[in-house]
């Protein structure tokens, strides 16, 4: 994939814009500069999603699509703490997953349908990991179909796009489909599915007539993927499992779409501490479940919470409150003595931003202004430091 000379060309040049070393092509005849700015930019973005990559300076990184598609190192690595056995990736791709599954002692089997990707992969692979893993350049579906009896798991990153190339939101107009693929679950495959964080976690669940488990993989409060676990134990009332991987014990917060319906809880002032949830748990949708933590719920459509004394364990953001007050500037102006301030609406008619030119703030410092409606329906204010 790269010869020598482009090797060191590319080790030399890793820290530079790879955008002028292609102006200076002419400068360096004999070299594909293009192709080796490419390289240095692929290396560049991911040496922090893929840390273990792009320090092998023999590693070759396909097109742009693939690199955005794949997972990172900790998410796969997570995903290699879940499924162990004889596992069989039908989505390829990049082989980021397939590599995790590998390290941690699995037997795997990549399948990719793109002749170029395949290629580009399996070259990856061997430099990674020697021949540890089986390659194949087939239809992933099919493959399995004719062979699920050899594996204990099938792994699929469906591509939320139709043939067409338009955006989709239901696996069954995914590629590759895998409600195809949903009948061999119930003669002993199992199945884990990875989405985009943006997908709907009930319709999905439905849609795959129940899984065992979701887990919903965040880092640094950052929603990155949805994982779906399937296996013959599935379910329609799931657990769902909020995971943050930048911390030492990851699993953050779990709970049941089927309880949190059930849930009746009340409202209240804000108190002493502001509590603002961790992103997984809003993506989950776990509003009033939070609320049986020790804290309270603000409104029902203000997804703050609040105590009266201070809850540790929170599972987000936790927060002194120091003033209460509404919108009014010169109140703000008197309280935020140094002018500089985070500002969070929530549940609040005005954006941050045209709070920010209202109240003539900077952004940054020490002090956090939270801007919501309260238990009452009024917009309320609350000026507070992190604790």
């Amino acid at each position: 994939m790269l010869t020598d000379s482009e090797i060191s060309f590319i080790q030399e040049n890793l820290t530079k814009d790879p955008f002028q070393l292609s102006l200076a092509a002419k400068k360096n005849l004999g070299l594909d500069i293009p192709k080796l700015a490419f390289q240095i930019q692929a290396r560049q973005k991911l040496k922090d999603k893929i840390p273990s990559w792009p320090t092998n300076p023999k590693i070759f990184f396909p097109p742009s699509i693939s690199l955005e598609q794949s997972s990172s190192e900790m998410t796969s690595e997570f995903k290699a703490r879940l499924i162990q056995g004889n596992i069989i990736d039908i989505t390829g791709g990049m082989g980021v997953d397939s590599w995790a599954f590998s390290k941690a002692g699995n037997q795997v089997e990549y399948v990719e349908l793109q002749k170029g990707l395949f290629e580009i992969t399996k070259y990856n692979h061997k430099l990674l990991l020697k021949d540890q893993i089986k390659h194949h350049n087939l239809d992933g579906i099919q493959y399995l179909k004719e062979q699920f009896t050899r594996f204990d798991y099938a792994y699929v990153d469906p591509a939320r796009r139709n043939e067409k190339g338009e955006k989709v939101i239901l696996f069954k107009d995914c590629q590759p489909n895998v409600i195809e693929i949903l009948p061999l679950v119930d003669q002993g495959l199992k199945l884990l599915i990875k989405t985009s964080p943006v997908l709907d976690i009930e319709r999905a669940i439905k849609e795959l007539n129940g899984v065992d488990v979701v887990y919903v993989i965040s880092i640094k409060n950052e929603v990155k993927e949805l994982l779906f676990l399937k296996t013959t134990e599935a379910t329609l009332t799931p657990t769902i499992q909020i995971i943050e991987l930048n911390l030492k014990n990851p699993y953050i917060f779990s709970a049941s779409k089927g309880k949190e319906k059930d849930i009746i809880i009340d409202y209240s002032t804000c108190l002493n501490y502001l509590y603002e949830a961790h992103a997984g748990i809003m993506k989950a949708g776990f509003f009033k479940s939070l609320a049986t933590t020790g804290v309270l719920k603000i409104a029902q459509h203000t997804h703050l919470y609040t105590s009266e004394t201070l809850i540790s364990d929170f599972p987000g953001k936790i927060f002194q409150v120091n003033h209460l007050g509404n919108a009014d500037a010169k109140w703000i102006q008197e309280k935020v003595v140094k002018r500089n301030a985070n500002i969070v609406c929530k549940n609040f008619p005005q954006s941050s931003e045209e709070l920010r030119i209202k109240w003539k703030l900077k952004d940054g410092g020490s002090t956090t202004i939270y801007a919501f409606q309260n238990n009452i329906g009024k917009n309320e204010v609350a000026i507070c430091t992190k604790v």
